[in-house]
């Protein structure tokens, strides 16, 4: 979502708009529902009175679009992998979860979720029209968690 090589503050408006509005074609396509498990995360919360500027602008940015977001990924710990946060969470929703996927610009030792992982060039344009097919095209299998 952010654009390319942008060292900015979120509430300066690093957001592309672009990809957003990428987002909502898998959102809409799909139906399905945005977790949140960026770092910035941490800024944001299910009321929107408790969000930090970042949490306010993502709200913002997402709106544009038809977006919202529904949950975040806990935050473990500063050196917990992101991956074990997802795993967190989706152990705890795994009877709500009909498919999954995680888009990520990061390339984290994914292990059993690398089946569900469509990486994003962190260096290029983010999330494009390539990732946004493979996402939906994982959205449509029909996979629940099942903690290993």
């Amino acid at each position: 979502m952010y654009k390319a090589r942008s060292s900015k503050k979120c509430v300066d408006g690093y957001i592309d708009l672009s990809r957003v509005k990428l987002l909502a074609d898998i959102v809409n396509v799909t139906d399905a529902k945005i977790v949140l498990i960026s770092s910035l995360r941490i800024d944001w919360d299910k009321s929107s009175e408790l969000c930090g500027d970042d949490g306010k602008y993502i709200n913002k940015c997402f709106a544009k679009y038809g977006l919202s977001i529904m949950d975040k990924t806990p935050y473990i710990s500063f050196f917990t992998a992101r991956r074990k946060e997802i795993i967190s969470w989706l152990s705890v929703h795994q009877n709500e979860v009909e498919s999954f996927v995680i888009i990520d610009d990061m390339q984290y030792g994914w292990g059993n979720l690398s089946s569900r992982v469509v990486n994003t060039n962190p260096y290029g344009y983010g999330l494009e029209e390539v990732h946004v097919k493979k996402a939906i095209e994982l959205l449509k299998e029909r996979v629940r968690f099942k903690q290993a």
